[in-house]
Order: C-alpha cells, then sequence, then structure tokens
C-alpha cells in the first residue's frame, strides 16, 4: 500500500514539475522576442485533462482564419459528414413541341461553393438528352444565397479585390474567381500578354502591364469593381516566369448571366427570354442533378488551404438547416451560437462570430473557447477523425505545408493557422515525443506602434512554441509506453482539391523552367497558359527551336 501510495506521489509531482517547466519555458521564449506582446494563449493536455500554460486565456482576440474551426464544427455537427450540397435543373414548361420547351428552366443552386462551370454544363446538357432546342422562358436563378449580403459586416476595402475575398452572394459558380495570367513580351517595352481563365464570362481585361529589362524592379497591381473590369497594371521582366494571381469576380450574377448564355450557345439552345435572379413555383419537373462532394471532403478543401468563400458557405448553409430557411449574416451569428453553446456546452456570449471565415475583423474568440472546442471535438467519435483530419499537417500539406517540417515536427501538428494584418494565430493538437496529444491555441494581436521588426518574427515564434510543446515533457514517463497518441488517428490520405492544383502548377512551372533554359540563346517566347506551354518561334531558322528540343 505504501509503495503505490509512493508511486503516486511521484507521478503527481512529475507531472506538476513538467507543466512548471513548460509555463517557465514558455514564457522564457515568449519574453525574448516581446515581453510586451498581445498574446493569448493556452495548452491542455488532453491525456490527463491537465492545463500545461494558459497567457490571457479568457480574453477576446481577433482570430483570423482560426474562426474556420468554429464554423466547419458548426457545419460538421449539423449536417454530418455525408452531407451533400444539392444542385438541380427543373422546369415548369407545359409543354415541350418539336424541340420548343413552353416555359422557363430553372437552375437551383443550393449554396455549395464547390460548384462550376463544368457542373453547369453536366446539367444544361440534359437539355440535348431532353431534345429542348428552344426555350421560350428565361433561365431562373434560384439560389440559397439570393437575399445574403454579398459580404460579411467587417471585411476591409483592400480585401474585395483577390480570390480570398470573393463575394458569396448572390451565387457562386466557380468560387466566384478568375485566374489571371501574366506572361512577358518577347520584346522590352511591349505590352505583356495577359490573359483570363474565363472564356464567355463577360469580364472586360484592362491591360496596362509592360514588360521591363530587370525584372526586380517590377510589380503588379490589380483592380476590379462590379462592373466586370479586371484592370493590371505595372511591369514584369523581360523572360521571367509567368505570374498568376486569383482575382474575386465582383459581380457574380453577371457572371452567370453571360457564361449560361455561352453555354447556352454551345449547345445550340435559343433562349428567348433571359437570365435572372428569381424563385422557382412550387411545383416543377425535375431535368437534372449534381451532387457535390461530401461535407467531410469539403471540410478539407477549406480548413487545409483556409478558402475563405468555403468556410462561410458552410457556415451559412449550417445556419439555414438549423432555421429551416436561408439566413443573412447578423441572423445567422446568434443561430450557430447558441447551437454551438448547447451542443459542446462553452460558454460563447462574449463571441462574435461574424462570418465563418474569419475575414471579418469584427470576430472576436478566447484561447479557451478555441481549446475547449478542440477538445470536444476530440472526444466526440467518429466525428473526431472527421475533424482532425481535415486541418493542415505540420511540414506536408495546406498552410503548414512550407512550416514545422523538421524531422521532429513534420506530421506531428494538425493545426489551423490564422494570417492578416497585424494578426497571426495557430490553433489545433500537438503529438508530443511521449505519446501525449495537446490541444492548444495561440492568439497574437499587434497593439499600436509595434515594430515591423518585432511582428515580423511572431509567426517565428509560434513555430518555437510548437517546438517546445512536440518535446518530451522532462520527468515524465509514465506514459512513455502507451502507443503514439497521432497514430491513433488514421489521418486522411487523400489530397485536397488546393493541394491537387498546387501540385499541378508546380508541374508546370518545372516544365517551364526547364524549357526556357534550354532555349535561352535562341530566339524564343515561351508562355506559360492553363495547362499547356506555347512557343512562338522568332528564328529565321524554323528548325533550330525543334533541334534544341530533340537534343
Amino acid at each position: 500500500m505504501k509503495r503505490i501510495l509512493f508511486s503516486a506521489m511521484l507521478c503527481l509531482l512529475s507531472v506538476e514539475s513538467s507543466a512548471t517547466g513548460i509555463q517557465n519555458s514558455l514564457n522564457r521564449l515568449i519574453n525574448q522576442v516581446d515581453p510586451t506582446i498581445n498574446m493569448g494563449m493556452e495548452v491542455v493536455d488532453l491525456n490527463t485533462g491537465e492545463t500545461l500554460y494558459q497567457r490571457n486565456a479568457t480574453r477576446a482576440f481577433t482570430p483570423a482564419s482560426n474562426m474556420k474551426l468554429f464554423s466547419n464544427a458548426a457545419a460538421l455537427l449539423v449536417l454530418g459528414p455525408d452531407y451533400r450540397f444539392q444542385n438541380q435543373l427543373s422546369t415548369d414548361a407545359s409543354s415541350l413541341d418539336q424541340g420548343v420547351l413552353n416555359g422557363s428552366i430553372y437552375l437551383h443552386l443550393s449554396g455549395d461553393p464547390s460548384f462550376t462551370q463544368d457542373h453547369m454544363d453536366e446539367l444544361f446538357a440534359q437539355l440535348n438528352t431532353w431534345g429542348i432546342r428552344e426555350i421560350k422562358g428565361n433561365v431562373v436563378l434560384v439560389s440559397n444565397h439570393g437575399a445574403v449580403n454579398a459580404y460579411a459586416p467587417g471585411l476591409a476595402v483592400k480585401d474585395l479585390t483577390y480570390g480570398y475575398g470573393a463575394p458569396i452572394a448572390p451565387l457562386m459558380i466557380d468560387e466566384n474567381r478568375v485566374t489571371v495570367t501574366i506572361n512577358p513580351a518577347y520584346r522590352v517595352g511591349s505590352p505583356a500578354i495577359v490573359e483570363l481563365n474565363a472564356p464567355g464570362s463577360g469580364l472586360v481585361l484592362v491591360n496596362q502591364v509592360n514588360t521591363a529589362e530587370n525584372a526586380s524592379k517590377c510589380g503588379i497591381d490589380y483592380k476590379t469593381d462590379a462592373e466586370g473590369h479586371l484592370t493590371v497594371r505595372g511591369c514584369v521582366g523581360l523572360g521571367q516566369w509567368a505570374v498568376q494571381q486569383r482575382l474575386a469576380i465582383r459581380n457574380p450574377l453577371q457572371y452567370a448571366e453571360k457564361l449560361i448564355s455561352h453555354h447556352l450557345a454551345q449547345l445550340h439552345v435559343q433562349l428567348d427570354g433571359h437570365v435572372l435572379l428569381g424563385n422557382a413555383p412550387s411545383s416543377s419537373l425535375l431535368l437534372a442533378s449534381h451532387a457535390s462532394k461530401p461535407i467531410n471532403q469539403l471540410m478539407a478543401d477549406t480548413l487545409k488551404p483556409s478558402d475563405n468563400l468555403y468556410a462561410d458557405s458552410l457556415y451559412l448553409h449550417a445556419a439555414a438547416k438549423l432555421q429551416g430557411v436561408p439566413l443573412n449574416w447578423a441572423q445567422a451569428q446568434p443561430v450557430v451560437k447558441k447551437f454551438l453553446e448547447k451542443e459542446t456546452g462553452i460558454p460563447l456570449e462574449q463571441a462574435v462570430l461574424t462570418d465563418g471565415s474569419g475575414l471579418s475583423r469584427n470576430d472576436l474568440l478566447t484561447p479557451r473557447q478555441t481549446v475547449s472546442l478542440l477538445r470536444f471535438l476530440y472526444d466526440r467519435f467518429p466525428l473526431a477523425y472527421e475533424y482532425i483530419s481535415a486541418l493542415p499537417v505540420a511540414g506536408q500539406d495546406g498552410t503548414l505545408q512550407k512550416r514545422l517540417r523538421k524531422i521532429t515536427q513534420q506530421g506531428l501538428i494538425r493545426a489551423k493557422t490564422g494570417s492578416m494584418t497585424g494578426i497571426m494565430s495557430l490553433s489545433g493538437y500537438v503529438y508530443t515525443a511521449n505519446a501525449h496529444t495537446l490541444a492548444f491555441s495561440i492568439f497574437i494581436n499587434t497593439t499600436p506602434g509595434t515594430k515591423p521588426a518585432v511582428s515580423g518574427r511572431y509567426r517565428y515564434l509560434v513555430d518555437a512554441i510548437c517546438d517546445v510543446l512536440l518535446a518530451e515533457r522532462p520527468n515524465n514517463r509514465i506514459f512513455a509506453s502507451s502507443p503514439k497518441a497521432h497514430a491513433r488517428v488514421a489521418f486522411q490520405q487523400r489530397p485536397n482539391q488546393a493541394d491537387r492544383i498546387r501540385n499541378q502548377q508546380a508541374k508546370w512551372r518545372r516544365i517551364e523552367f526547364a524549357v526556357k533554359q534550354a532555349l535561352h540563346d535562341q530566339s524564343v517566347t515561351v508562355l506559360f497558359k492553363n495547362e499547356q506551354l506555347v512557343l512562338i518561334d522568332h528564328n529565321a531558322n524554323a528548325n533550330a527551336v525543334w533541334a534544341v528540343l530533340q537534343a
């Protein structure tokens, strides 16, 4: 009996000393970087329930993309991992007479962030299957986001131009984003070659980019407006790699109108009416349907690349399912908060969930609320697998692909990053060297007057904190023989959409570089266009380039 009691005392002492050691190590590290840092943090050992570290854990911070942890949790809990968005094509036509449809077509868009024009093509292709050659009525777009404000409150104006700030309303096709590709021209002083990947979209590209001799002095500026103009200004260096940038479509309805008219013309279907936003009749004939990937895969497409459009869509869709009707931003917040409070037991009265993405500067969360959510989901099997597997993996994928890449770090942290001007956050799970699982949350909001030389080190501070957490806790080998915590989760191996795109682009970049290197002394222009390289030969000898490539 005495031996057992003595062992128990040793256990408690070792746990206490290890927690104290971590606290001292982290405080020393933080103070070295910035002793006045506006930082909140909490770390909890999920094996023992012990709080290992806390610093301003109940203070509210702007979380940036860590807000996605809450919106995706709500979507997973409300909709379930196997839920799919349904997009449909229907008609109210009274008759179909010799290819003429006497009525309108309705495209039902459910708020699916992954719906593309390829999916739309699949739906409209059924018109040919039904033998429809002419539509006497309109093409009516019935969108779950038809009455939603395009942007959540609290967004910065500069965010609206770029792809990460794409609007989710009144509808979504192609993620309401387009890609601009800029290739240098063959001669210095000539306009650069600027192209869009959106034929038939009606978008107007204004090219004000020149080709300069030296790329080091160049830069590109982008501007978009609600009338569909995309203006590109600046310069690119002669012979430099193609520049690509994703930009937001500021007027999704106009984009959809042009796109649908273009695709109907390609299908040789005459539209007598217009493409417009509206409502469907109470009853209509279903012509075709398309289902999205399940929520668990859409979550990976959201959390790993930190996609704002996907996160906001899942947030509003979860709120709509809870309420039974589509909701605007202000209406969705109390519905989602009430649900999460009831489901998880986490007090969220002081939390501000303006949107689902964290792009709003109005959002507020505490490290304790975030760690509490991570603890709740960790214990919620089988949803724990779906949730944890959707998070970026240190040194392997998503927004952590190029961070925490050392052998002692890689694969042992699954966490959501967050970053905006003056804001840095990281929250998730750490699998330690002695087989413990830690839930942690780190929020940093810079205070006015913080020097860039100081704030620039904050990301390295966050990564260094993770290193401390990863290390084997001193004097605590009680659980050393237990299986590794990270081995208990069969991590998702399927690459997410963003990873596939990134890997494909990397492949083309390698080919582009190799071709340009091989032809550096030839009079030839190499243009990178989506999924292809175009060579424009300026040599007098038509066989010179071919001979070099063969060699």
